[in-house]
This record gives C-alpha cells, structure tokens and sequence, in this order.
C-alpha cells in the first residue's frame, strides 16, 4: 500500500473576509431585466483584501458574486465601507461612492449573468485608522446577507455574549492514528466554540493507500459542541505486509480559519512479511501541509537583502518618497538561485539558501517563494546569457547533482517542515524553446535538440513535489510573448508534456507562474477585447497589439490555466502572477478611453502598457510597481506575488559597462537599440539608460517604479 504524494485533490481557496449568503424572494423584475418579478433571487459575496500601510494606506480588493436565482442580464452591486475607505478606482464595472455606500453596475458589454454564474469584480481604495470588511452586499437590491446554511434566520444574542464569538474551528486530536488491519480506530473531533446551528463534518481521502476508508463521521448542535465525537476509520483485509497509510482532510462549510485539517491515518498490517530492508523513514506533514493554497492564511518571508536595498534608495531621496520606500520594507519578495554557490555556499553570495530558510523561522514566515533558474544554457534567447552550466560541458548532470538534488535534500530536513515553499521552475525555459526555435536562434535549437530544460525540468519537478511542505509553479511565459496563438498553443502542449514526463504525471505540478520578470498589466481598463472596433477595424490589428488577443495578464493566465485543465491536469491547478513591475502608474496613465477615430492612436492614448512594444522586457521607462502580494485575488489565481524583486536590474543598459566587466550588452536592454515585432516594422527597446549588471541593484529604476506605482503608494 504506498503512500503516494498526489495533490489531485488539491482546491483552489478563496481568502475570504466576508461571506454573506442569502435568499430573498423581490419584486425586482423591472431591476432584473429578463427575470420575473416574483423571483427567486439568491447571491453570495466572497471578498478579500490586501492592504499596506501603517495608521493608514491603501488596499486592493477582490468580489466574487455568485448568482443562484434567475439569470440576470442587468445588475448592480451595493455595499456600504464600514470605516473611512475610500475608492480609488475598480475594474469589471462602472464604480461610484457616494458617502459610505458603492455602487458598481454592469458594463454594456458584462450584464449578463447566468444562473449559477459569477461575477469577478475588484478595486483599489484607501484607508485611514482600520479598513474593515464591507457590508450590505446586495444586487439589484435584493440583500446578499443573511444566515448560513442549518442557522435560525435570527440569531438571538445574549445580553452577556460577546460581540465578536470568534473563528469557528474544527479540532482534531489525535493527528495520527494507528489503525489494525480488518478494523477500526477514531480520532476524536470538537469545535472551538459554540456554533449557531447544525455543523455537518465532511471528511475526504486526499493520498496514499485506499484501503483506508471513513466509516463514520460526526455532526455538531449548539447543545454538544465541547464533547468529543469519535470520527473512524477503517482498515480492509488484504494480502500485501506493507503498512499503509492515508491523508484525510476534515472539514465543514461552517468552519473558519481554516475550515479544514489534515491528518494521517497508518494500518497496522497483519500479514507476515518477507523479509527485506526497512524502509527509510519519511518526514509527515505537518497538519498545516500540505494545503490547497499555499499563501492562504500565510505571511510570507521578507529577504532581509531586499530590505537593506531599499533602504539604500530610501536614504537618497527625499522624505515623502523615502517614507514611500520604507513602507515596502516588509513586502515579501521571492529568494532566487541562479547559480551553485546560491544553494551551498561561495564567492559573492551573503545568504546562502539554508540562510534564507533559518530566517524565514525566525521571522515565523508561513510560506518562502524561491526560483530555481539555473538550467545549463539558461536564457538562450539572451545574447549575453550568464548560465554557469553548459549543455556541452555535462551541464545537465551537474544541474541534477549539484544543484537541484542539495535544494531538495534542504528542504526535506524536518526543523522545515511546517515552512510552505514555493518553488517557481525555471523562468522562461519553456516559452524561450518555442520563440527561440521559430527565430532561429542557435542555443535554443541546442537546447531542444537536447532535450536538455525539459529532462532538467522533470528532474526538479520529481525531486521537489514528493515533498509534502513544497509547491510546485512552473513557468508558462506572459501575455507579451504567448498570447499568440502561434505560441500559446504549442506553450500549452509543452507544458504538458513535460509534465507527463515525471513521475507524479500531471499531478507533478500544484500550478503555473506567468509575467515573472515581466511588465504586462493585469489589466487594460479602456481596452475590453480584441475585437472592439474603432472606425470598423478591431483593436487586434492595431501596431501594438499586433494580432495577440492577450490584452492583459490576468486574461492570458487565466486562459492558459484552463487550456492546460483541459489537457487533462486537474481543476485545482493554480496560478501565480509576478506583479511586481507592471503597474504602470503616474501621471502618463491615461484616465479614461480615447475618443480618437485613428486606430492605432485610439490603442496608443488608451492603454497603460506604456511600452513601445509587447516584446519589449528589459528596465522598463515608466513602469511601475503592480498590485501588492496578496493570496486568492480572483477565481483560480493562487496569488499575486513580487517574484521579480522591484528594483533589480534586468540587465546592462548602455551605453558603458561598468569598468572592467567582460559582458556585452544585452541589445534587448540598450536604451538606443531596436526590437523586431512580428509585423510593422522597427520598434524601440524602451530600457532605461546606464541599467546595471543583471541582478545588480538599480537606484533609478526603483525610484521610477515607486512613483508610477499603481495602485499608488
């Protein structure tokens, strides 16, 4: 009965502040549109936030909205800010506050919501004091508040109660359980306090041997909450001497925070075995891992290197920006290993990864964000690529045994086992192989001649996702380069057939990462689709958009997410966005769409991708720091994520290199060099001037990018 680690079962979770479901019978038909009035109309609001700042800031936030009555094809959204925020600006919708109270209504091309359908709405605001959850959801005025499921409709509070009961929690003791083979055995469960209704408990097999089975589960009333109900487990008859074990996760739609627990059940086997060689003893997880999102419920590392280059910039400007900069002080930022000594130790490296590690205890960090970007001829688009492993010099075997195989055996010790890691494979190796074959460009046709990134990959990917405390995201490019369908299909099939290729198959990968080290904006507000028309013609055959339907990351994630379901890996993939750079603030993002008739001007005055071309990638003019982390912003987003750390050169750019360098510049980053996009012509690079060393700290470009922040600072 092997136990076998699998996150098959892995859901997608929302960080949810506020849940309000309800159903309300309305006489809203003239609201509704197409719906009676008599309907029946039932909705939920899922919201989360992200804020920043001390005493006050500001904060971005997510709604979904769920339509469970008749279908809608005309809404608005109401809620009233129980404190002093205030909105800054929303997107999927036409946002207005007035006072307290917001308003979002439905775009003329977005009013129609089917039965059973969502809405993904969200905004940026700021506060002032507290920035509590809103409240009064409700859609066409029909309330989205009211009771759970199995609670009277009025709850009646004692005088003596508290205002606030507090998180309601299953408990769960013992978390390990030893089961005789041909019989049972229980832990026993409660909750943390007294629930207002009937609390049903769900249990369900996540891994490992399916002998082991749960016979019978418990429920709660307000009545025996405290008293421990046995929830049991099974172990049938069979014929092998090994001794199964089994994850299960426990849960309930009423709990809280969090609303499951993950515990492990072992057979004690009755059957005589051969003898042989015990097996070597495995870490188990902790009940915390493994998890459907790692950064739910979870403070991420902050490298104290970053900090210290912050701090750097912070101390040459003046006091209103330096106060900007020291707000971020405490963003967490990904760890990146680009070389050997990055793991184990050498020349010019402060922070080995054990030092990262250890320091994220410290800080009692729930989850750390590392890159592993070290495949040998890394980067083979790059002209002046730094890979230290070569594919003609054993490369890969040195990527296997020094390089990935130390990570690996790091990370499994125990004193990290309750650590969330997140592991981001290899950054534009896949999406590199593609553009960089139908370019021509030799080291990326020696690197798929080879075979070489995708066997490395594999071999990281079995390594890393046996590992109960580790998460794996591998890399599938951005908007600006596989939005094409030319790229996005043969990126999909990549994906997957690299995946096929390990030994978990595509339960290998816990999701993707996109726009890492990238500039593409979640959004385009004043663009709404490829085939809006100015003058008859659509935006897609525009000088800039260049026949890629991507007009935004958030579309192209999500849409490569559900193209690689659809090949068969599990709902629960996930997603992570970089949005550390492409936030493309300050005063030349435009405010409103163009009222030009000229196509190419409507595009140019409308979108806030300032850059002269998708294509363009190195030290961006005029961007800006992007949405700040924050976990489950939308539908099958795992997170927004800094993986690239604002601030961090993405190369030399010109017109001199820093005096006794042997590197060329990247003509990619030369502020006076060219790019050739797929049609129309020459395009300029848009790299800012005099740029660094890669991976050197930019003074300038963290100073552009804190003033064009948006949301702002």
């Amino acid at each position: 009965m092997p136990f076998g680690h699998h996150r098959f079962a892995r859901r997608i979770l929302t960080a949810v502040a506020a849940v309000a479901p309800a159903v309300a019978l309305a006489a809203a038909g003239s609201v509704l549109g197409t719906a009676s009035a008599d309907a029946a109309v039932t909705c939920q609001v899922t919201y989360s936030s992200a804020q920043w700042g001390t005493g006050s800031g500001g904060f971005t936030a997510g709604l979904t909205v769920k339509n469970s009555g008749d279908p809608l094809s005309g809404w608005k959204l109401t809620f009233t800010f129980p404190g002093s925020q205030k909105l800054t600006q929303g997107w999927s919708a036409r946002w207005t506050q007035l006072a307290d109270r917001v308003t979002a209504e439905n775009e003329s091309w977005g009013g129609t919501v089917a039965s059973g359908g969502s809405l993904h709405l969200g905004f940026n605001g700021t506060w002032t004091g507290s920035n509590p959850a809103p409240r009064d959801f409700a859609v066409n005025g029909v309330p989205c508040q009211g009771t759970l499921p199995n609670m009277s409709p009025s709850p009646v509070v004692s005088p003596s109660a508290s205002p606030s009961p507090g998180p309601l929690r299953i408990l769960i003791e013992p978390k390990q359980v030893t089961v005789p083979e041909g019989g049972t055995a229980s832990v026993q469960v409660s909750l943390s306090r007294r629930p207002e209704g009937t609390v049903s408990i769900g249990t369900a097999h996540m891994t490992g041997d399916e002998d082991l089975t749960i016979v019978h589960s418990p429920s709660f009333t307000p009545d025996n909450w405290n008293i421990p109900q046995p929830l049991t487990v099974a172990a049938a008859e069979d014929d092998d001497a090994v001794n199964g074990s089994a994850t299960f996760d426990t849960r309930s739609s009423q709990a809280t925070a969090p609303s499951a627990v993950l515990w492990t059940a072992t057979e004690q086997d009755n059957d005589t075995a051969d003898p042989s060689p015990s097996p070597s003893p495995s870490v188990s997880p902790s009940p915390d891992v493994p998890v459907d999102n790692p950064f739910a419920g979870a403070t991420g590392y902050v490298d104290p290197g970053w900090a210290a280059d912050v701090e750097s910039s912070a101390a040459k400007v003046d006091d209103a920006t330096a106060q900007k900069m020291r707000s971020l002080k405490t963003t967490p930022t990904a760890v990146w290993l680009n070389r050997i000594a990055d793991v184990t130790g050498g020349s010019g490296v402060t922070r080995t990864l054990k030092d990262h590690l250890d320091t994220a205890l410290t800080q009692g960090a729930g989850y750390v964000t590392l890159v592993l970007h070290n495949l040998p001829d890394r980067d083979c688009r790059s002209r002046v690529s730094d890979a230290e492993l070569h594919i003609q010099g054993n490369g890969l075997n040195r990527y296997k045994a020094e390089f990935v195989d130390p990570v690996a055996a790091l990370l499994a010790k125990p004193e990290y086992r309750n650590l969330r890691v997140v592991t981001v494979i290899e950054p534009r190796a896949l999406i590199d192989l593609i553009v960089g074959a139908s370019q021509g460009i030799y080291p990326c046709e020696q690197a798929a001649g080879s075979g070489a990134y995708l066997t490395g990959i594999r071999y990281a990917l079995d390594k890393l996702s046996s590992l109960p405390n580790v998460y794996t995201y591998l890399d599938a490019g951005s908007a600006g380069w596989a939005g094409w369908e030319t790229n996005f299909t043969p990126l999909a099939a990549i994906i997957t057939e690299t995946a096929r290729g390990t030994t978990g198959g595509l339960n290998s990968l816990d999701g993707i990462a996109t726009n890492v080290g990238d500039y593409v904006p979640l959004q385009e507000p004043f663009l709404t689709g490829p085939n809006q028309t100015v003058s008859g013609q659509p935006i897609l055959q525009s000088r800039f958009i260049d026949w890629n339907p991507y007009l935004n990351e958030r579309d192209y994630a999500v849409a490569m997410r559900s193209a690689l379901i659809a090949k068969g890996f599990p709902g629960s993939l996930g997603v992570v966005v970089d949005t550390s750079r492409n936030g493309w603030g300050g005063p030349a993002r435009p405010t409103a769409a163009s009222t030009s008739s000229d196509l190419n001007r409507f595009v140019d005055e409308s979108r806030v991708d300032r850059r002269p071309s998708r294509a363009a990638e190195c030290n961006q003019d005029g961007a800006g720091l992007g949405a700040r982390p924050v976990a489950a912003p939308a539908p099958g987003v795992d997170a927004y994520l800094w993986i690239k750390r604002p601030g961090e050169s993405d190369g030399v750019g010109g017109p001199l290199l820093p005096e006794g360098s042997d590197r060329l510049i990247d003509y990619r980053c030369d502020p006076k060099g060219t790019l050739t996009p797929g049609t129309d012509g020459w395009r300029p690079t848009g790299a800012l001037p005099n740029a660094p060393l890669i991976g050197d700290w930019h003074h300038e470009q963290f100073v552009m990018l804190v003033k064009n922040a948006y949301p702002a600072l």
